[in-house]
């Protein structure tokens, strides 16, 4: 495919979601491994849900098949993909030449992680509509405590079963409702960065999910029933924006601003040793909130930017992190000025009028949560109001990236307005 002067291969070349999907998977992997063998990773959760039927199956059909079960932490928590979780994985599997996942984002997000750095090819088995990771090139991964973004490469093909997904619990499938509404911000924020920086910017892209959006997105009550098409839909969408980052190659179609919230509760749960909640209703809470910044922040006619005002000069509230953390935000500050030189001569009129269009107002996003029965207030992802508020504040000082958090403080709309949208939409 041709996208923006540049040849673009879209990868993974399938995605099977049928009754018999599972009936195709050693086909998949002997079409990628020449020792007919491959190493099936799972947890213990995955493993009892499917992982032992599917290594049954792989045997079954002649393959040489190696399991592994990725450990819980302390105090029976599910895996995290962090450093130390990756660097024990790729010690486990040793020498191999095909990786199954089964699983869904961490599961998925170690394993196209080592597949990337052993240099082989991975095939997903998708337990649960949760994320849209499973067809990106990305890894979310925790290095010293510091949520970043690593770079891999999507699978060879992605398999599930309706049945699989409708099962899998409730709570995963609100979260991927939660991950894909993000995009209303998401790709609003990748389109200010191409008008203030000449950032690429893939129509096509942002685009893909436009005919299933309505399923899932006005329809969140039949998300919650459980209904087929809407169940499908949900599905499908988050296979194609993740495969809309594989497109754009960058993670921006789909993470931005609201993204930030949910990785700064992740890093502030580690600095406090607490547990923090499912990516995709973190996410969820964090769109509403920054589809609300966006609505106050479009709604200025004549705003007075001030780089003092969003440029960090003290990274103190990430305690332990503050290093790491100072050091991937620097880039941004180049970006900040050239911002401010934009908006001080541009034509923020035009601009506000374009965003406008792009961004869902915060109410229709809370109604569709609530109707879904998913994540919409601070409260349901086990945080306080002021703890929402201080990832809202400091959200924007341990990315690179420039969000309409940046720009809100660059207006001067933050820190003032961060307590009443919080209190007001969260």
């Amino acid at each position: 495919m041709q996208l923006g002067g540049r040849r673009v291969s879209i990868e993974p070349e399938h995605v099977i979601y049928a009754n018999n999907a599972f009936d195709q998977l050693a086909g998949a992997v002997k079409e990628i491994s020449p020792g007919k063998s491959c190493t099936v990773v799972m947890d213990t959760r995955t493993r009892e849900v499917a992982g032992r039927h599917i290594c049954m199956d792989l045997r079954d059909a002649a393959l040489s098949v190696s399991e592994v079960i990725v450990p819980d932490r302390d105090r029976g928590r599910s895996p995290a993909c962090d450093e130390a979780t990756y660097h024990s994985l790729l010690e486990t599997i040793g020498e191999v030449e095909v990786i199954v996942s089964v699983g869904s984002g961490v599961i998925n997000d170690l394993c196209k992680w080592s597949a990337y750095t052993k240099g082989v090819r991975y095939i997903a088995v998708a337990t649960a509509a949760s994320m849209n990771g499973y067809t990106s090139a990305n890894v979310a991964a925790a290095i010293n405590g510091v949520k970043v973004l690593e770079r891999s490469r999507p699978p060879k093909a992605v398999f599930s079963t309706p049945e699989l997904i409708t099962g899998a619990p409730y709570e995963l499938t609100a979260s991927g409702l939660g991950d894909i509404a993000a995009k209303t911000v998401s790709s609003t924020d990748w389109y200010l960065n191409h008008v203030l920086f000449g950032d690429e910017f893939i129509r096509e892209s942002v685009d893909l999910t436009i005919d299933v959006e309505p399923l899932y997105m006005d329809h969140g009550e039949l998300i919650r029933a459980k209904e087929d098409q809407a169940i499908e839909a949900l599905f499908h969408g988050l296979m194609l924006t993740g495969a809309a980052m594989t497109m754009a190659g960058t993670s921006a179609p789909a993470s931005g601003g609201e993204h930030l919230v949910s990785h700064a509760l992740d890093m502030m749960s580690t600095i406090r040793g607490v547990e923090h909640d499912l990516h995709g209703r973190q996410v969820g809470v964090g769109t509403i909130i920054t589809a609300e910044l966006y609505r106050r922040l479009l709604a200025l006619e004549s705003p007075v930017w001030d780089q003092e005002r969003a440029t960090v000069k003290d990274f103190g509230f990430w305690e332990s992190m503050s290093g790491p953390v100072a050091e991937i935000y620097a880039p941004k500050a180049h970006r900040i000025g050239a911002a401010v030189q934009w908006l001080r001569s541009g034509d923020w009129d035009s601009l506000r009028e374009t965003l406008s269009e792009m961004v869902r107002p915060p109410e229709d996003l809370k109604n569709c949560f609530r109707m879904a029965g998913a994540a919409h207030r601070a409260e349901d992802i086990r945080c306080s109001r002021e703890y929402l508020l201080e990832a809202f504040l400091h959200c924007h000082e341990m990315r690179a990236r420039f969000t309409v958090v940046d720009m809100a403080w660059l207006a001067g709309l933050l820190p003032g307005c961060a307590a009443e949208i919080v209190e007001a939409f969260a």
